[in-house]
């Protein structure tokens, strides 16, 4: 346990917390629970297995313990290239829900949205019981930060739909992390409830300035045949971002998570999905490059709790300079989960000597009549496709920029639209040129 964590954090998470206004008794034990919670254990070390790869000791000392209030100077960055007339906007600054800066004119009948902050106001009990169901109460850190500081973010929900009813809802999510004025932390909820039939398309993407901690959350419920595309893009510039996700699917739903970063201080992505009911399916696709002393974590969990169920995970890296790129993925098969059909691979490129990849594909599998997979390679560029491409005119550097920009944009192809893979491509691939001008 990262003990300065103790000092630096709990006094001022335990004096926020009593300044939130909660109506109903759950949601104060809850806030309660997760103070007390948090000042046992602060941080993890590196003795934690969980934590081995990813120090949290630059969050512990407590520089961003205090909360970032509203800014929106970050309001002239430019967004992932989406449809406006089409796609609803919904902007979250330094945590806080501005009505003012999103629109919500392309939100049909069948999509509620509603900030956190005016749920807790007018419908605490609801919220209460949501919050139980998407985020049990453990000892995570960053889970006892959102419990223990819940103010604002976004309840999504998507009532039944029928073929008949039109296009896929779509919603672009905008958060900005401004420290300009000075460190600080945002402490943002999400809530995603799809009904029966329904089907939602989400672009969340993230800026930041300043020495920030975005500490990011979603609970995820699809009901039965239910559809949620998700892209996710870590914009370049990142500071210090958690970035979970408890998915938990029902009969016959599809969950499909596109994930990219071009380039951050500290980025902890984690993923748990269960599979409740059979005939699910989960993709869960990953694309990220990291350069300078960044570092990229991919902590995914895969419940497979019933028969019948499939999942896909494929996460690609390239790492340059001294940055470190870890993936952790758990496929869980559970008893009684016969007939599942689980497929996990990481592949990491390193640019230089210096950077670092450390991959733990695992396996637990405690049913019989399975189909399960998994791998991972780390290497360098192929020599060999190198030379072909230099034996045909091409410059050493454009050989090197075509061979990476292959191995990502496979993954990008998920993202369903060209105009938003081509855009997410040329960020990361241009994180990557600068990294390597600046070494050179």
């Amino acid at each position: 346990m990262a003990t300065d964590a103790i000092d630096a954090w709990t006094d001022p998470v335990s004096t926020h917390s009593q300044g939130f206004q909660d109506e109903v008794l759950a949601l104060k034990q809850r806030r309660a629970d997760a103070v007390d919670k948090f000042a046992q254990v602060g941080f993890p070390g590196r003795k934690h297995e969980e934590w081995r790869y990813t120090p949290l000791k630059s969050i512990a000392s407590g520089p961003c313990s205090a909360l970032l209030e509203r800014s929106g100077s970050l309001l002239d960055r430019e967004l992932l290239p989406v449809d406006a007339e089409r796609v609803a906007r919904i902007v979250i600054d330094n945590g806080e829900y501005r009505d003012d800066l999103s629109d919500l004119s392309a939100v049909s009948d069948h999509v509620q949205v509603q900030s956190l902050a005016s749920m807790r106001r007018e419908h605490p009990e609801q919220l209460s019981e949501h919050l139980a169901r998407s985020f049990p109460a453990d000892d995570h850190p960053f889970h006892c930060l959102s419990d223990a500081l819940l103010d604002d973010g976004v309840f999504i929900g998507v009532a039944p739909m029928s073929d008949v009813d039109g296009e896929v809802a779509a919603i672009h999510i905008i958060h900005y992390l401004d420290g300009s004025k000075g460190p600080g932390s945002a402490h943002t909820t999400g809530l995603l409830h799809i009904a029966k039939g329904a089907r939602i398309r989400l672009i969340e993407e993230i800026h930041c300035q300043g020495e920030v901690l975005g500490n990011i959350r979603w609970g995820v419920d699809l009901a039965e045949g239910s559809d949620v595309h998700r892209i996710r893009a870590f914009r370049s510039g990142c500071a210090s971002i958690f970035h979970g996700s408890r998915v938990i699917q029902q009969q016959d739903s599809r969950f499909e998570d596109v994930f990219t970063c071009a380039g951050a201080d500290l980025v902890r992505n984690e993923i748990h999905v269960l599979h409740e009911g059979s005939g699910c399916h989960a993709e869960l696709l990953g694309a990220y490059v990291a350069c300078g002393s960044e570092h990229i974590d991919n902590h995914t969990t895969l419940d497979h709790l019933v028969e019948d169920c499939t999942s896909r995970e494929v996460y690609r890296g390239v790492l340059s300079g001294r940055s470190r790129g870890v993936f952790s993925g758990m496929i869980h098969v559970h008893e009684g989960a016969q007939r599942t059909d689980a497929v996990q691979s990481n592949d990491t490129i390193l640019l230089s000597g210096a950077a670092e990849a450390d991959s733990r594909p695992r396996l637990e599998i405690y049913a019989d009549d399975v189909k399960c997979t998994h791998g991972a390679t780390v290497g360098e560029l192929d020599e060999d496709a190198l030379f072909y491409l230099r034996s045909r005119g091409i410059s050493l550097g454009q050989a090197r920029r075509m061979l990476v920009r292959a191995f990502i944009s496979e993954i990008l192809v998920a993202t369903g639209s060209e105009v938003l893979s081509d855009f997410i491509i040329e960020e990361l691939q241009q994180a990557i040129d600068v990294a390597e001008e600046a070494s050179s």
